[in-house]
């Protein structure tokens, strides 16, 4: 079971003042993400595992 990380839970919560429309438009940006990551990862884990085969430079590199 994935726990996503405490900034996301914490910023579900808490009330943020901006400077500025981007500032905003950043912290919207970064909490998608992270949320977006989480629902994947929690969907489907096996996608985020690397295979060390395919870090071992072979003949075709």
């Amino acid at each position: 079971m994935l726990v996503c990380p405490s900034p996301v839970r914490d910023s579900t919560v808490k009330v943020y003042h901006y400077d500025d429309l981007q500032s905003l438009k950043a912290h919207v940006l970064a909490f998608v993400t992270v949320y977006n990551f989480c629902d994947a990862w929690t969907k489907a884990p096996s996608i985020f595992k690397i295979n060390p085969h395919h870090l071992i430079p072979g003949p075709n590199f």
